[in-house]
């Protein structure tokens, strides 16, 4: 199948550069290796919206997140995505930690970062009342916020679907070469989730066969393997791990600001957040991952961030959390963003290294790939009522007055069926979750759309229920329905051989 644009990568920036292209004349694929969107960083982030002033001034990585904090908002609105101007704190506390809030104030205003303030004692505690009455100062940024990643990701391809992107799920790249001006791009299907579902219209032959005349390189922790196989060996890929300990909407309410530690070579340290569905999250740290997968937890780790979060905030009860995950980082060799042309193989475009504050900067990074693209080849924006950048979500049953409740039940019958009690989800959620453009295959993908399995049985009780839905839905057997990928599934192995 040939393709004007195949973008490598369905994350946040892959996504969003999917749905910035899909508003021209143009033939794009989007090739993920997973059955689904989010499945690696960006479903396992911190959720926050930087506002800038940690970044080297000069770099991509200040540009970027200064732009992609501004145009945050705007998007989330266009996209129907909640997202939440909290502001955040970087907390001294000592002499030597002040020194770092001014160094970081002086870095913000290099960056064109706006309302930010070093504040005192009592501001804090005002604000923020459960704070370590140690703490002396802190840089308050206005701007900063927080916002769901894969939710961000999930209706930003849903958007580029909806535009005439084609995503070709379960679809891993094996090889790229390139013969006159085309690229030859091998690949092998991961699994069978979507040839079995009857909703799915990708055919084999579909993700087998692909050229292309521009690729673009957004494959995370494995973008400098896929740099490699276009013949750019440029950069390397440190997978970074990062843990985090998700908190019940309990403790959710109790702080309103994302607060930060005094940032180290490692990153910007253990931040506690309210997370924009009202549960308190803390993390992560940041070890060098064995292998770029390993998403695995351990009990050594989640104890420093634990003890590292409760110096911040004094409230922090383990009997109140719910679940603990890992993400992996995806650390360049290169110290910043690599956002360019390759120049060992033109019409390949890598965006890689996109580690933080990548959520923040890819709405900006979708803009700039975009005017690359536009600089190689010609391309011609659709007429208006040909496509549309924005996606309305019908609000979740569990945000309704009770008026609506009330009118959504008399009127649609699966709305009366409640799912997930946890968090309120009624069937009608997540069967419109399943037949989205960019539609729910698995348990974890209904979990992510709809919220469903993330309260605090984390799915003991609606799991069954909603494998049920799925499998009326998809045609896909209950006992090959899986938890994440095509090799996860809940009632019994499953595989392509």
């Amino acid at each position: 199948m040939y393709y004007d644009i195949c973008i490598i990568g369905a994350g946040i920036v892959g996504s969003l550069i999917a749905r910035q292209l899909s508003k021209y004349k143009v033939k794009i694929a989007v090739i993920e290796r997973h059955v689904d969107v989010s499945m690696d960083a960006t479903g396992a982030n911190s959720g926050i919206v930087h506002a800038g002033y940690d970044a080297k001034p000069g770099t991509k990585k200040a540009k970027f997140n200064v732009s992609g904090c501004n145009m945050m908002p705007g998007l989330c609105d266009d996209l129907s995505v909640k997202f939440k101007k909290t502001g955040s704190f970087v907390l001294a506390f000592d002499q030597e930690g002040e020194e770092v809030l001014q160094k970081l104030y002086d870095s913000g205003i290099k960056n064109g970062v706006t309302d930010m303030a070093i504040v005192d004692k009592d501001f804090i505690l005002q604000r923020e009342p459960y704070v370590n009455p140690l703490v002396t100062k802190a840089l308050y940024a206005k701007n900063a916020g927080i916002v769901s990643p894969y939710k961000l990701n999930i209706a930003a391809m849903d958007n580029a679907v909806m535009n005439g992107v084609k995503f070709l799920r379960e679809t891993k790249v094996t090889g790229i070469e390139k013969e006159d001006g085309l690229f030859h791009i091998s690949t092998e299907i991961t699994g069978d989730i979507c040839s079995i579902s009857k909703l799915d219209r990708i055919k084999e032959e579909d993700r087998t066969d692909i050229t292309a005349k521009i690729v673009i390189n957004c494959a995370g922790a494995h973008a400098d393997e896929i740099s490699r196989m276009a013949g750019d060996d440029s950069f390397n890929i440190i997978p970074r791990r990062g843990e985090y300990i998700l908190f019940d909407k309990t403790e959710g309410s109790r702080i309103n600001t994302v607060l930060f530690q005094t940032p180290t070579e490692k990153g910007k340290g253990i931040l506690v957040t309210p997370t924009v569905d009202g549960n308190l999250m803390i993390g992560p740290d940041a070890t060098v991952a064995d292998h770029k997968d390993d998403k695995c937890t351990n009990s050594e780790n989640l104890d420093y961030v634990f003890k590292t979060a409760s110096q911040t905030y004094t409230r922090l009860d383990m009997r109140k959390s719910i679940t603990v995950f890992a993400g992996i980082r995806a650390t360049p060799d290169t110290s910043d963003f690599i956002i360019e042309e390759s120049k060992k193989c033109g019409n390949f475009i890598n965006v890689a290294g996109i580690e933080s504050p990548g959520l923040t900067a890819a709405p900006a990074i979708a803009v700039y790939v975009e005017d690359m693209v536009k600089s190689l080849m010609e391309m011609k924006e659709k007429a208006k009522d040909q496509y549309t950048m924005k996606v309305k979500h019908d609000k979740p049953f569990s945000e309704m007055t009770n008026e609506e409740k009330e009118a959504a039940c008399k009127s649609d019958e699966l709305c009366r069926k409640i799912i997930c009690r946890c968090e309120t989800v009624s069937e009608r959620e997540i069967v419109s979750a399943i037949y989205a453009p960019c539609g729910a295959r698995t348990v974890d993908g209904v979990k992510r759309r709809t919220r469903a399995g993330m309260g605090r049985c984390q799915g003991g009780f609606c799991a069954p229920h909603v494998m049920r839905i799925l499998s009326e839905h998809t045609g896909i057997a209950v006992n090959k329905i899986a938890k994440a990928d095509a090799d996860s599934c809940i009632l019994g192995r499953h595989s392509r051989d």
